[in-house]
């Protein structure tokens, strides 16, 4: 097993070198998540799983909202707010396979995405 942590816009790693790769709770906090999901995609093997927990605040309650504001306050960065139904087609949209999801009750909620590549 090997564990690093990179810049997930320029991994230094050859196209298809792994066979999970985890991006853990930092979707929703980068702007153009798009571009880290290409990257991760060029160093998955074709076989690969990409395993994607991320939060879900797009449809919080109010006392959700509050937290939410108040982590802005202190310099939280959010720059995508998902549903869990809208994370699991974002993925989509962005050639994953979503073959496993379930959302776990917290403060916020935390979506789980076990993915594959989408076949073309």
């Amino acid at each position: 097993m090997h564990f690093s942590v990179q810049d997930m816009f320029r991994l230094p790693y050859a196209d298809k070198s792994f066979d999970v790769v985890i991006v853990s709770n930092a979707l929703h906090i980068i702007p153009q998540p798009e571009k880290a999901l290409a990257e991760i995609r060029r160093v998955l093997k074709n076989d690969g799983v990409l395993i994607a927990p991320t939060f879900t605040h797009g449809n919080s309650t109010l006392r959700g909202r509050l937290k939410l504001f108040f982590m802005k306050l202190v310099g939280f960065p959010l720059n995508s707010r998902w549903s869990s139904a809208d994370y699991l087609a974002f993925l989509r949209q962005n050639g994953w396979t979503v073959r496993k999801s379930a959302v776990l009750k917290a403060s916020f909620p935390l979506t789980y995405a076990e993915c594959v590549k989408m076949e073309v």
